[in-house]
């Protein structure tokens, strides 16, 4: 009887130890860029969840680029800036919303960026158009460190 009870006691502790030396769970930041629309131009926005996996390996969730009315039919384009630990940058491809004025704007899923080199920051650009192709404005968001550099 009493080795069952002792048996029984050690199974629930390595349990419990178990639990508690699982890993922690990433830390999920969100980073943003945003332009008001002014007399007769658009404006725009980008958002992305990001997190750092590691000094190499960094995971952007929901990249979402928003086009904000009047429709004046002017693109925004939005892309990922990540800048290594030599001070040379490097970026993602340029995402435009799809949707027009659509309320939620267009949304590019999970973007995973692995690279060699070691990423201590990033950031978001983004570029609002006006009719005739120029850019009308552009804006940049915080950049985020990276924890494990």
């Amino acid at each position: 009887m009493k080795t069952r009870i002792l048996a029984a006691a050690l199974a629930i502790a390595a349990l419990s130890g178990l639990l508690v030396a699982s890993p922690a769970q990433a830390r999920v930041d969100v980073v943003s860029a945003h332009v008001n629309p002014q007399r007769g131009h658009g404006g725009g926005s980008v958002r992305a969840a990001f997190d750092f996996v590691n000094r190499t390996k960094v995971v952007f969730r929901n990249f979402t680029v928003r086009d904000i009315c009047p429709g004046d039919h002017a693109p925004v384009k939005a892309q990922i800036i990540w800048v290594y630990m030599d001070g040379t940058k490097g970026s993602s491809a340029w995402r435009s919303d799809t949707n027009g004025c659509g309320a939620h704007g267009t949304n590019f899923g999970t973007i995973t960026h692995i690279d060699r080199k070691h990423i201590r920051k990033i950031y978001l650009s983004l570029r609002v158009y006006d009719r005739s192709g120029e850019i009308f404005a552009i804006a940049i968001s915080d950049s985020e460190d990276n924890e494990y550099t």
